[in-house]
């Protein structure tokens, strides 16, 4: 997103598309015969590969991330019914800062903790609600820097709707399986704000 603004192009869903199987194809770069020859990828892979995904690490990853892409471009279809796409951004910064820090913060601060599942495996896995804390204030910041996108009854809205949405669905998603469902989340509650918003004027 930084980027973007230094290097404008004009977003489309062609480019969502196109970026979106460009960044899987790359995964294809930490396979175990590549990263095994080369060192800096080795490095790289470790960089991610937590103890406790393997050895669905790179599974998990790729799948997540061609569900999550799959739902972005949805959204992005369904916002723009409303000439909101630009609205994709809290969806976007929520995932990115929020459910980022959720799992640092609960490894470090998580007292209060939850166990959830994941695909492929019936091993258990902990949450904390430290962590889930970090999505909820992310969604707060996120609409708040969002602000000249709403009107007022929508920015309220917002407010009730979405980061409570994204949290219960970061809490709820298959461990490192998060991406899509709470992309689906944003997309959805941004939309009942919108139409929420519409019943009130």
């Amino acid at each position: 997103m930084a980027l973007a603004a230094v290097l404008p192009y004009e977003a489309s869903l062609f480019t969502v598309v196109a970026s979106g199987l460009v960044f899987i194809a790359s995964l294809g770069l930490f396979t175990r015969p590549l990263r095994g020859r080369w060192s800096i990828l080795a490095t790289a892979f470790g960089s991610f590969d937590r103890p406790e995904d393997r050895p669905f690490t790179l599974l998990w990853l790729s799948t997540q991330l061609l569900a999550t892409y799959a739902v972005l471009v949805l959204m992005l279809l369904w916002l723009g019914r409303y000439e909101k796409t630009a609205l994709i951004a809290i969806t976007v910064l929520v995932a990115g800062i929020g459910d980022g820090l959720a799992e640092p913060v609960g490894v470090r601060f998580g007292r209060r903790t939850y166990s959830t599942r994941a695909l492929f495996t019936n091993r258990r896995y902990t949450r904390s609600l430290e962590g889930s804390a970090c999505v909820l204030a992310s969604g707060f910041l996120a609409v708040m820097l969002l602000r000249s996108q709403l009107d007022a009854t929508q920015f309220v809205l917002a407010l009730a709707i979405i980061p409570m949405a994204m949290t219960l669905a970061e809490a709820w998603s298959p461990h490192t399986w998060d991406g899509p469902f709470l992309y689906l989340a944003g997309g959805a509650s941004t939309v009942a704000t919108l139409e929420l918003s519409r019943l009130v004027h």
